[in-house]
Formats: structure tokens, sequence, C-alpha cells
């Protein structure tokens, strides 16, 4: 078993990908001003598409759900199609930095937690042509809510090249990509602990039983087990806002 196949294996047994809950892609749709009846959606990083079932009870618009694992997107269609659903929410596997998509093809585009994957600036200014003049782009993002970060934070996060801003800096690298911020509002604890650590905690569980003697499994499953500690320890220090952005 290789990393890669480990990280998936924990990932794809967890209701999410990554941390949020329902109320709060509720909440984000509801600061949408001007919604069409029907609007034409993407969903970028969309993992096993906890929030595109959501958005979907929200809108009677199409959903296009995007990410680049195959057996996520099966778990969506799969879904779609036991709900008679599949006409309205379609998946389509690619990179969200190569995006098989036209200009102007969106009215809102959507992603929970996967645009860092890109960097925040880059990924807005990237998909910013695939939404319409006066469309939307919503995303929810690692940001830091302190001055500065735990020294012990900066440590954790340098093998994995995670850098962190302000609220104030990405509400300037969002006038940059030419888009207007309308509303900011950061996701409570319950969307990292209650939803997304605590169900995570019982998979490492589990597959610790399971493959923990395994290196590469046994290495993944310390740096997330990690991660959910340094999160309980300094989250008043960092989460994720959700940006809701229009295409002026």
């Amino acid at each position: 078993m290789t990393s890669e196949d480990c990280f998936h294996q924990v990932f794809g047994q967890m209701p999410r990908q990554g941390p949020g809950y329902p109320e709060a892609t509720r909440k984000a749709w509801s600061l949408i001003p001007s919604v069409p009846p029907r609007p034409v959606i993407v969903d970028i990083g969309c993992g096993t598409g906890t929030q595109t079932r959501d958005l979907a009870g929200l809108t009677d618009g199409s959903i296009t759900a995007v990410d680049v694992y195959e057996p996520f997107l099966e778990k969506i269609a799969e879904w779609a199609q036991r709900e008679g659903l599949s006409k309205r929410v379609r998946t389509v596997k690619a990179s969200m930095d190569d995006l098989p998509f036209d200009r102007d093809q969106f009215d809102i585009i959507w992603s929970e937690g996967a645009i860092d994957i890109m960097g925040f600036e880059k990924g807005l200014s990237l998909w910013k042509q695939y939404c319409k003049k006066g469309g939307h782009i919503v995303v929810s993002d690692l940001t830091l809510f302190a001055a500065s970060a735990p020294e012990e934070l900066i440590e954790f996060w340098k093998p994995y090249g995670v850098t962190i801003s302000t609220e104030e800096e990405k509400a300037r690298q969002i006038s940059a990509a030419g888009l207007q911020l309308l509303h900011t509002f950061r996701l409570e604890k319950k969307g990292w602990t209650e939803y997304f650590y605590e169900p995570m905690g019982k998979v490492i569980e589990a597959l610790r039983k399971e493959k923990g003697d395994i290196p590469e499994c046994a290495a993944v499953l310390d740096a997330l087990e990690q991660e959910g500690v340094m999160y309980r320890k300094y989250g008043n220090s960092y989460g994720y806002s959700f940006f809701v952005m229009r295409n002026p």
C-alpha cells in the first residue's frame, strides 16, 4: 500500500473530505444575491460530494461536480442516480488547474476547502474566466485569525508547504483577481471537530488495526492524527473562512 492509497482510504470513508457542515453551506448560499431560477453551478474539488448534495437541495439548477479522483465521483453519480437527479447533477474528472469548460459557462462557481491546493489568488484568477459576468464565486479556505501563527504550528505545516494568510490579505487578493468581495464569515469550530476530525479519528483507529503495520500507511495516519491535535490546540488562531464574491 502506498501513502496515496492510505490517504484515499481514510478520506473515502469519511462523510466529508474537509471541514464544513450543512448550515455553513446554506448560509453561504443565502448570501448570494440574485440567484437565477435554475443556475448553472460547478463544484470544484467536490470530493464525495457532501456539499454537492446540499447544493442540489437548495436549487433547481444544474451542478457539475469536479474532482481528480474517480472513486469520489462514482459515489456522487450513484447518489444522483438513486435520487433521480442524474439530469441535474453530473460529474467530471479533471484537475482544478486544467478545467474542460468554456469561458462564462457558470452562474456560480463553488469550492469548499479545496482552493488551497492551487493557492487562493491563483485559483480565483484562473477560475474567474469560467464565471459569467455578474455571476458569483463562493469558496472556503484556510485563513489565519491571529496576528501570526504559533511557531509550533508553522513547523508542523512546513513539510506540507502550507501557506496561510489573513482575511484582510485574502480580501486584497480577491480585488487583485478582479472580483468583488460581498461577504465573509468564519466556519464554526464544530465544522472542524464534530464534522471532520471526530469522524477521521474513528477511521484512523480502524485502519490502524487493519494496516497500521504498513510503514507508509502508519506515516499517513500519524500525520493526519497530529493535524487534529494541532487544530484542537491552536484552533483559535486559524480556521476556514467563506468568501462570497461577484464577478463584476
